[in-house]
């Protein structure tokens, strides 16, 4: 344990919290009292903490993004086999691909962003350097969000961008496995098609009102955090006695 501790940077006690949560393997007894860790751990923990410090995952969404096998249980699935070709065309927006370099070029960006973008997996163009339609529409969205002031130059990183990528291959990881798992051996490919492509808008309408939900409970609850603090409910009040 004391080697792993070195190697990792964190504590024996958070250590052995991460192994009853399921976000590493068990060791291997030696004896009662001496166990031996590996390669995994030290790999496992230092992936822990990049993903809490960078992308400010919670455990929950750690332990899925590790568990490889089971988040991928459901790619084994013979059935559909042709399910993305088939609703492909249903479910991207119009146009072709295109250079990604061109795109950047004819908006008036900077190609160091497109690379940044790239990095993180917003952005994901093929080896010839062109992009598909939805992501020209995903640049065009954060194109509107720089002109807002959403810059480099205020604080906000592409980087910062990248717990959308990871929490969104997470939950569609979660809803290919509800899928397969339930549909795979009671409808043929044809209905899958159907409901795929009516499932997935409907989804998509569902995220946004469930985000703009939690946006304005966590602003009213800062609020009621404020109003209960003393001190700061008399710098508010404090203004109004000055031009009293």
């Amino acid at each position: 344990m004391r080697e792993l501790e070195a190697a990792s940077g964190i504590g024996r006690e958070t250590i052995r919290f991460y192994i009853r949560e399921g976000l590493l393997p068990e060791p291997a007894r030696t004896s009662r009292n001496s166990a031996t860790y590996s390669d995994v751990h030290v790999t496992r923990l230092h992936t822990i903490k990049r993903l809490q410090e960078e992308r400010f995952l919670p455990l929950a969404v750690i332990r899925t993004l590790l568990d490889a096998d089971d988040s991928a249980s459901w790619l084994a699935h013979t059935r559909f086999p042709m399910l993305d070709a088939l609703i492909a065309p249903l479910l991207s927006p119009p146009g072709g691909r295109r250079s990604l370099a061109e795109i950047m070029r004819s908006q008036g960006l900077d190609p160091a962003l497109a690379d940044a973008h790239v990095a993180t997996g917003m952005i994901k163009p093929d080896a010839a350097g062109t992009v598909s339609a939805g992501d020209a529409a995903i640049l065009a969205i954060l194109k509107q969000m720089w002109e807002l002031g959403l810059t480099r130059d205020q604080g906000f990183l592409p980087k910062d961008m990248r717990i959308f990528v990871d929490l969104v291959d997470w939950l569609v990881r979660q809803e290919m496995k509800l899928f397969f798992g339930n549909m795979a051996d009671r409808i043929g490919e044809a209905q899958a098609v159907q409901l795929v492509t009516k499932t997935v808008p409907l989804l998509n309408d569902l995220l946004a009102h469930l985000h703009n939900r939690a946006v304005l409970q966590q602003l009213g609850d800062r609020r009621t955090i404020a109003n209960d603090n003393p001190a700061a409910a008399a710098a508010r009040r404090q203004p109004e006695c000055d031009q009293s």
